[in-house]
């Protein structure tokens, strides 16, 4: 009996040894529901597999406003009490939220919740705060299929759960385009409000650790950015607001910028 119960023992130390090399090199799976905001019908999952410094963020979405840049970031103060609040018309505290009474939370109004732009989702490049509206590197369909692996400061990998995913960028009157609601930006008055109001939210929690294969979708920096900064320097940035004026006329067939 104690023969048996031994070679039993022994199977399972070895059938545990892919786990035990596996926490021991730090490897942590997180994951996100985003759900809709301002009542936009969009929704998404995401996975995210951290290892070291190293993340991988997947996401995959559907409802989203087709032919139109959704920048997409990781939000909130390292560590910090963010949550993605009230942004939809039927939630408990909306009415408070939306300060203008249009109707819409907007991303001044909903930062203060969220928090500000820690990370830049792109599909390309630079990763950091300052590539928060990089609308040529972010992705424009009507589903996600995002996949990518990057690097991180410190302290994002410390806190990742303590962060939130918002996706922007809807279409509020399904007109099939940007700028049919006259109302501006609460970024730039020159923009619509559709262009960059937050589409979903979702918040990044702790999961099993996991394997994945992190040679898909390239290797970018985080440009050295600690997180921290205020939103001038993620959403406020004037040279990308300028960019994302320059992608709306050419969405909408103006070609004299």
């Amino acid at each position: 009996m104690r023969k048996t119960f031994t070679l039993a023992t022994a199977a399972v130390a070895v059938l545990a040894l892919p786990t035990a090399a596996m926490a021991d090199g730090h490897e942590q799976r997180y994951s996100a529901s985003l759900s809709q905001a301002n009542d936009s019908g969009a929704s998404a999952d995401a996975e995210l597999w951290l290892d070291g410094n190293e993340l991988t963020v997947s996401i995959q979405g559907q409802g989203f406003f087709d032919g139109f840049p959704h920048a997409m970031h990781l939000h909130g103060e390292p560590g910090g009490d963010n949550v993605c609040g009230p942004l939809n018309s039927d939630e408990d505290g909306f009415d408070a939220k939306d300060a203008d009474g249009d109707g819409i939370i907007s991303v001044v109004e909903g930062a203060d919740d969220y928090g500000p732009v820690s990370v830049s989702l792109t599909t390309e490049g630079d990763t950091s705060p300052d590539s928060a509206l990089a609308v040529d590197r972010f992705p424009d369909s009507d589903t996600l299929d995002y996949e990518r692996t990057f690097e991180v400061s410190d302290e994002v990998a410390e806190n990742l759960s303590s962060l939130h995913i918002v996706v922007h960028g809807l279409d509020l009157d399904d007109s099939g385009e940007i700028g049919t609601v006259d109302i501006p930006s609460s970024l730039d008055e020159e923009l619509p409000i559709e262009a960059t109001a937050p589409a979903a939210c979702g918040q990044i929690t702790a999961s099993a650790a996991g394997g994945v294969d992190t040679g898909a979708g390239g290797t970018a920096t985080n440009g050295g950015q600690d997180g921290t900064g205020a939103l001038t320097a993620g959403l406020l940035g004037a040279g990308a607001l300028g960019g994302l004026a320059l992608r709306r006329r050419r969405l909408t067939g103006d070609e004299t910028a």
